[in-house]
């Protein structure tokens, strides 16, 4: 006898509700990916500190121009993703997304640092914010100490990806007018 496997995919509404209801706590490591609900890598120090390594320094640079979010969700791909990306540069708003998430048009830049979780987010991740038409994210790889930079999305992943190092500058696609180096964001 073949026993089928059932996959339930959730929803936007129904994950906010599991959480409502204290099926899923407020602190639970988890996002909605594609409608499957995922368990978060655990934060190491230093994932940790580049994250707010890029929080200091995007925050200062882009004063006021955008709101630099961390680690906190954005709603993608028809109310099926709900991942919290470690940095997204939001456009600005007075409200600060008080009333709803942000959502696809509203994100300017997603960074995601990576070690333990570095395949899932290249694999996954990467690719859903390409669905979801992202125009930019980087993916801070702490095991090869470089920067990965994908822009311009297709259905199928990202049509452009560089890679910067050690002294080698990047600079968000919509605020060329800043730059940072390898080397800075990774603290080396």
């Amino acid at each position: 006898m073949v026993t089928e496997t059932l996959i339930h995919r959730f929803d936007i509404e129904t994950y906010h509700r599991l959480i409502s209801d204290g099926i899923l706590r407020e602190d639970d490591r988890v996002e909605l990916i594609e409608g499957r609900i995922v368990d978060m890598t655990p934060i190491g120090s230093r994932h940790s500190a580049v994250v707010n390594r890029l929080n200091d320094l995007l925050t200062q640079k882009l004063q006021r121009r955008v709101i630099v979010s961390v680690q906190n969700p954005i709603q993608l791909l028809q109310e099926q993703s709900e991942p919290e990306p470690d940095i997204t540069l939001l456009k600005y708003r007075e409200d600060f997304y008080s009333d709803e998430l942000p959502k696809g048009d509203d994100i300017l830049l997603i960074i995601e640092v990576a070690d333990t979780s570095l395949e899932y987010d290249r694999e996954t991740k990467i690719h859903m914010y390409a669905k979801a038409k992202i125009q930019e994210v980087w993916l801070v790889n702490l095991l090869e100490n470089c920067i990965e930079i994908y822009s311009s999305p297709l259905p199928a992943g990202y049509e452009f990806r560089r890679i910067a190092r050690h002294d080698q500058a990047v600079s968000p696609k919509n605020f060329s007018d800043i730059s940072l180096t390898a080397n800075q964001i990774l603290g080396i």
